[in-house]
């Protein structure tokens, strides 16, 4: 057998996977020679006699290929496929060298989760043939893993932020709408605006820092924040499962006083504005209400100037024809004041600035 020749061939892919091998086998002199073909090929060799030694080498130490004989006292290479593959190693590839060739064999090696079948009496070009396609097919499995991770996550999370993408967000929030339908409960949803002095949004650092914030003060596996849809300015939506749109405003002060706090610790100045939608419980059973349409009631709130006016006006109608409730449900700022919009000094509430 041509050793050099052989590891000249292993992939490009492999390069990036440690050449770890777990021989498990209680015959010493099976092992010694096997073991000695591995090191003159470039791999790094650990020796087990029984299964159980094996699994206590593996929990110390990943090794990608394990090559293991069936019978072995206290744990045989059956029990110790089982054993790895219901922990999760399915990143650990097993070959299984014995002496039992039947058919009923190989089933039960595949069955308990083998990945390859080899006698013992298989000469070397078979095996190795065997080992650098096991090594092959791990670095195969792990780039279709990443490039699946990686797709998955450039789709779903933003880049910038660290929130929910765009898409992710409104293939959400159209799931949550569903369900509070569907059971007669509430749900809300905030938007929040962030610009810089030019009405411009800021770097990535701080739009990470200001989505951990949100997090930070919210339900924890409850709510969740996306970014909508890319502007000037960074627009992002606070979901609220189980949420009133009436119980929007203490929760968008909260968030804002924190967001204002965090963005003093950066040094940056920022300008927040906040708009809120639910979905309206007397709406009868049935009716659609897209998530569309509730970020873009939720938005036409953020950009409402706090009193009575085209643009509340606006924010209104668009709130009855999307059937969804606001907080200004009526028209008219409720007592002169709007929940969600800070007073000139800075304080919530407080009188609206006169047409």
């Amino acid at each position: 057998m041509n050793v050099d020749a052989m590891t000249a061939r292993m992939s490009v892919l492999t390069r990036a996977l440690p050449r770890r091998v777990l021989l498990v086998d209680d015959d010493e002199l099976d092992q010694d020679l096997l073991a000695s073909r591995l090191d003159a090929a470039g791999f790094e060799v650990a020796r087990a006699s029984h299964g159980r030694q094996a699994l206590e080498l593996i929990e110390r130490q990943w090794f990608p290929l394990v090559i293991t004989d069936w019978q072995m006292p206290l744990m045989d290479g059956i029990e110790l496929t089982r054993t790895l593959r219901s922990r999760g190693l399915d990143d650990t590839y097993v070959i299984m060298l014995s002496m039992r060739d039947s058919h009923g064999d190989y089933e039960s090696g595949y069955t308990a989760g083998v990945d390859d079948y080899l006698p013992k009496t298989a000469p070397d070009a078979e095996l190795f043939a065997r080992i650098y396609a096991a090594f092959n097919t791990l670095a195969l499995r792990r780039s279709l893993r990443q490039a699946q991770e990686q797709l998955e996550d450039s789709i779903s999370i933003d880049a910038q932020s660290g929130a929910f993408a765009s898409r992710e967000l409104n293939d959400r929030l159209h799931a949550e709408i569903r369900r509070a339908q569907r059971y007669g409960r509430n749900l809300a949803v905030i938007t929040i605006g962030v610009a810089d002095a030019s009405g411009a949004a800021p770097s990535s650092e701080v739009l990470r820092a200001l989505v951990r914030t949100i997090n930070a003060n919210v339900r924890v596996h409850v709510d969740w924040v996306g970014r909508c849809e890319a502007s000037s300015a960074a627009v992002f939506a606070l979901v609220l499962p189980e949420a009133a749109v009436a119980d929007a405003p203490s929760i968008a002060n909260r968030v804002i006083d924190a967001l204002r706090q965090c963005n003093a610790a950066q040094g940056v100045d920022l300008q927040f504005s906040v708009g809120a939608a639910g979905l309206d419980r007397t709406v009868a059973d049935g009716a659609v209400v897209e998530a569309q349409d509730m970020l873009e009631v939720a938005a036409h709130c953020r950009s409402c100037p706090a009193r009575a006016s085209e643009a509340q006006l606006r924010a209104v109608q668009r709130s009855v024809g999307a059937r969804l409730g606001i907080v200004c449900r009526h028209g008219y700022v409720l007592h002169g004041e709007c929940a969600l919009k800070p007073a000139d000094d800075g304080r919530r509430g407080g009188a609206p600035p006169a047409d």
